[in-house]
């Protein structure tokens, strides 16, 4: 399979990550889903799940949905660790 992010072809898992940002009155969410590769996937799972984490509880609706887009992160990395690793030299020239 190819990455949907970088293209390579290499491994992949079917995951969904997800990011809310709560705003007292309104929330903004983010949602990445499809077949990435081991590194696209942990990079985008550190970057959505730690400002879910931060910014996430800000609002009513946040409130509640923050603790299940954490847990389905959590899933969707476990998924993500479970791919060989792969060269990391390859992904910046690729």
């Amino acid at each position: 399979m190819s990455c949907q992010v970088c293209g390579r072809q290499v491994p992949t898992a079917r995951v969904t990550l997800m990011q809310n940002i709560g705003m007292l009155v309104a929330r903004q969410s983010k949602t990445l889903q499809g077949d990435v590769c081991r590194p696209c996937g942990l990079r985008a799972f550190k970057s959505m799940t730690l400002t879910t984490l931060f910014l996430g509880w800000w609002g009513v609706i946040s409130l509640v949905l923050t603790p299940v887009f954490l847990i389905g992160n959590l899933v969707a990395w476990s998924s993500l660790r479970a791919l060989p690793a792969s060269d990391e030299s390859n992904i910046q020239s690729g």
